[in-house]
């Protein structure tokens, strides 16, 4: 009686706090499901005895459980899950694919998409009769032709009309289509002039899907904001950077810092220009104080691209690899049956990858282990290459990389590391697996 009373109150509790997701499938069904954090994920397959269920696994997911209540948890690469109502809800499902959003301004939040054939868009088109979006256009048409519609449950419509391969998906909203396509991305984000987010500020606009909510403001803005986001100033000094400023809590349960305008700065005692903070609630203004203190106390440090795994590793990173290589499913949350050295086996470490971007604390731990997978994969299937350190002197760190037998890099490492830094990207990419960059250098 205990267990089932604490089992309802944590239904209860979640129920309060998970965040929800609606989706439209292809017939217009709609089916609520709920996002769940990490920890919240393993406490539900905790508490309702999760059982992991390899032939109910999705596509692109890191594993699926059968909960005791019934419901289906689905758990991805990040450690965070959806969690649906039931097997039947779950298998109207099957088309739809989950995803992380990656603009890089805004929240990483879980999105969706489905993809169509071109016949089932252009029946949807027919049937829906969606609203054409026409300020996406394009300039080439006879190389890349497209059509944008908005459906009436803000899914995104897009039909590719290219000659060499027509295909359609349905996104879950603008934002999902523009995460997916950098041409639409940065036309449809980048608004206005430079005081375009300025006046929205003053306006009473929150951009609270913006990560980190940062803004530069001028001083004459600053009356408005207060007015429009009814702001009551709770705290001054408040330090999140070198610049002071003043905590001011809204009536509508957010917070607000604003640089104090009067302060000693680099032009004299009058700020020039002002930053706006904006928090969901005041812990997070805390956490931003504390990780200032940190960094006041460790400083900015800087170091080599391959100063850690030169530090751990120095000349023997090769005799490392297949043990740096069996870490990667606990790294990145998948099953070690699924560490393979083929085309499916790669796809599954770049969605991994793609999932765990943006915790950028995390890079350190897998690069090393991606690293040397890769360079297995590339001499597995090439067939040529081997591995081997060089020593630089000038920045007294060793360098892992492939040699051919004619002495050169198969890749440039260097590249292979700032494509991974900067964000997802294809493994054969990264890695000039194609070999299109062909300034290969001798070693």
């Amino acid at each position: 009686m205990k267990n089932t009373f604490t089992a309802l109150l944590f239904i209860i509790a979640l129920n309060s706090f998970a965040q929800k997701m609606k989706i439209v499938t292809l017939d217009q069904t709609e089916i609520e499901v709920s996002i769940l954090k990490k920890n919240e994920t393993q406490k539900i397959i905790k508490e309702f005895e999760g059982k992991q269920n390899n032939s109910l696994r999705k596509k692109w997911t890191a594993r699926t459980f059968l909960l005791s209540n019934k419901k289906v948890l689905v758990e991805f690469y990040d450690g965070q899950s959806v969690l649906i109502k039931n097997v039947t809800d779950f298998k109207k499902l099957d088309r739809v694919t989950f995803i992380k959003n990656t603009i890089w301004h805004l929240k990483k939040n879980i999105s969706y998409q489905i993809e169509l054939t071109y016949e089932e868009g252009l029946r949807i088109l027919k049937s829906e009769k969606p609203k054409r979006l026409t300020q996406f256009k394009n300039e080439q048409p006879e190389y890349y032709d497209f059509e944008i519609y908005e459906m009436a449950s803000v899914q995104i419509l897009y039909l590719d009309k290219s000659k060499e391969s027509k295909f359609a998906f349905l996104y879950q909203d603008l934002k999902r289509f523009a995460s997916d396509n950098y041409n639409i991305e940065a036309p449809y984000y980048t608004r206005g002039d430079d005081e375009y987010e300025m006046q929205e500020l003053a306006k009473g606009n929150t951009f609270m899907d913006y990560e980190p909510n940062e803004h530069s403001i001028y001083p004459k803005y600053i009356k408005e904001v207060i007015k429009n986001h009814h702001l009551k100033k709770i705290e001054s000094k408040v330090f999140v950077e070198r610049f002071w400023s003043f905590l001011y809590e809204s009536e509508n349960g957010y917070f607000v810092l604003i640089n104090a305008p009067n302060q000693p700065n680099g032009a004299g005692d009058q700020m020039q220009i002002l930053d706006l903070r904006i928090y969901e609630n005041l812990q997070q203004v805390r956490e931003a104080q504390a990780n200032y203190e940190i960094f006041k106390e460790e400083g900015f440090t800087s170091e080599h691209f391959f100063q850690q795994i030169s530090d751990k590793f120095g000349a023997a990173f090769p005799q490392f690899t297949e043990a740096l290589i069996d870490t990667l499913p606990f790294i990145l949350n998948f099953d070690s049956e699924q560490l393979t050295f083929d085309d499916k086996g790669i796809k599954i470490i770049e969605e991994a990858l793609s999932w765990n971007a943006e915790n950028y604390e995390l890079f350190d731990d897998w690069f090393p282990s991606v690293l040397a997978y890769y360079g297995k994969f590339y001499i597995k299937n090439k067939g040529v290459g081997k591995w081997k350190t060089s020593f630089d002197k000038k920045e007294n760190v060793w360098i892992p990389f492939i040699v051919l037998e004619d002495n050169s890099s198969a890749f440039d490492i260097f590249n292979f590391y700032k494509e991974l830094m900067e964000g997802p990207s294809e493994l054969k990419w990264a890695g000039d697996y194609f070999g299109i960059r062909l300034n290969r250098r001798k070693n």
